[in-house]
């Protein structure tokens, strides 16, 4: 965070704001890191924003320290990604078949034409 001046806050005076418009919101106060984690929460609820951006906007080494915190974030993605291909693939079937099967036996080479 930063002032109007454009350099960093001290860490007290981040929590006097945050306790000043918690008590104007009539909100619980919370700590500056909780802003932090709000933050990244909503881009990855409300934007889908990779675990790349999200790494390198919240200033991470690495993804892995951005998924160790956040990974629990895009569980739902794999719902979302398997609607959207909902339709997507068509699949045909042969007309006919080049198998001989009379039911629950076994396949060997004899039952295969071609072999």
């Amino acid at each position: 965070m930063f002032s109007y001046d454009g350099l960093p806050m001290i860490k007290s005076t981040i929590a006097r704001i945050i306790e000043r418009y918690s008590k104007l919101a009539g909100v619980r106060k919370i700590q500056a890191k909780g802003l932090r984690h709000s933050h990244a929460s909503y881009l990855i609820n409300e934007f889908n924003v990779s675990v790349l951006v999200l790494s390198q906007r919240m200033g991470h080494s690495s993804p892995d320290i951005t998924l160790k915190h956040y990974a629990h974030m895009w569980s739902g993605a794999d719902t979302a990604i398997a609607d959207a291909m909902t339709g997507n693939i068509e699949i045909k079937t042969a007309e006919r078949t080049k198998l001989k099967f009379n039911g629950n036996q076994a396949l060997n080479k004899s039952n295969v034409r071609g072999f």
